[in-house]
């Protein structure tokens, strides 16, 4: 830093120099996905939540899918969806603890459902997650998911992986996508100078809830 009589001849070159000392100490890097671990929900402060689309799938769209094998379609009802965001600090205490242990005949007769949700990566919404699951009011029934992504100039779409944990058979599952990305490349030398790898993850209830448990970059 400069010195008091410095900074009095020249108060915008400290001015730069208290910036970048406040800019470095405000870095936080996003962790690492950990997506075999359920995380205690919590806020990013790096980037914005990720955006999603849900909704409950109608009965015909569940048997065109081959969905109704997995459900019990005379308790078929479109529960909508609910949203519940670790970014507004709602679910730490409401999301659910997995389990798989159920008292005998708990299902009953629950109303059973299935629901489809798209999520977009939150860094440059080029990164796109497809998951669909079914559950009977207790336990989950049928999951899936895919990603895929975008590109554009100057962003080079290089890959996608989805990674999940729990599901069938327990109260929740968790359903999470990490994208890659070259944000510099090179068409030249065919070379790519910088990356960026977006993750996000979300939590399943076996009747349409859906938890926003952590994102990053």
């Amino acid at each position: 830093m400069p010195s008091k009589r410095q900074c009095v001849r020249t108060a915008i070159s400290c001015a730069f120099a208290a910036a970048a000392v406040l800019g470095l100490g405000a870095f936080s890097p996003a962790p690492p996905n950990t997506p075999g671990v359920s995380p205690t929900p919590r806020a990013s402060v790096a980037e914005p939540p990720p955006e999603r689309e849900v909704r409950a799938l109608t009965a015909t769209e569940i048997r065109r899918k081959g969905l109704d094998r997995f459900i019990d379609m005379s308790h078929q009802k479109e529960t909508p969806p609910t949203l519940v965001d670790g970014s507004q600090n709602k679910a730490a205490a409401s999301t659910p603890a997995p389990t798989d242990d159920f008292p005998v005949n708990s299902a009953g007769d629950l109303v059973s459902g299935c629901w489809s949700l798209e999520t977009y990566d939150s860094v440059a919404r080029a990164g796109i997650g497809y998951h669909t699951w079914c559950g009977d009011g207790t336990r989950i029934t049928h999951t899936s998911t895919s990603c895929t992504g975008t590109g554009s100039p100057g962003y080079m779409y290089e890959g996608c992986a989805s990674r999940t944990n729990y599901g069938v058979g327990w109260n929740a599952w968790d359903a999470g996508e990490q994208w890659h990305f070259c944000t510099s490349y090179d068409s030249s030398t065919g070379m790519c100078s910088t990356r960026t790898g977006p993750w996000q993850k979300n939590r399943y209830g076996a009747d349409g809830q859906v938890w926003l448990l952590e994102w990053g970059n």
